[in-house]
């Protein structure tokens, strides 16, 4: 399943959102392929991506570790599929 994430950030910068977001890359990639990380803003960024194991990325999401460093950054995110082209 081909998505787009829309990340906002209301307690950090998107810089900060990266550096979190890099530090579960290895994670993250069991679950999915073909990731695009595209800023919008300092408080933005959209990521679109390929799930390829979503009970696992499900599982990855709700983790201590994802939760706490969201909730540091004030993250919330918005899932959309993807649009064919």
């Amino acid at each position: 399943m081909d998505v787009i994430a829309t990340v906002n950030i209301s307690n950090g910068e998107f810089e900060e959102w990266m550096e979190f977001f890099k530090s579960y890359e290895k994670l993250r990639h069991k679950y999915v392929k073909n990731e695009i990380i595209t800023p919008i803003s300092r408080s933005k960024a959209e990521v679109s991506f390929t799930i390829t194991d979503l009970d696992g990325l499900t599982e990855l999401s709700s983790s201590q570790l994802l939760r706490e460093g969201e909730d540091r950054l004030g993250v919330s995110v918005e899932v959309r599929e993807r649009p064919l082209k």
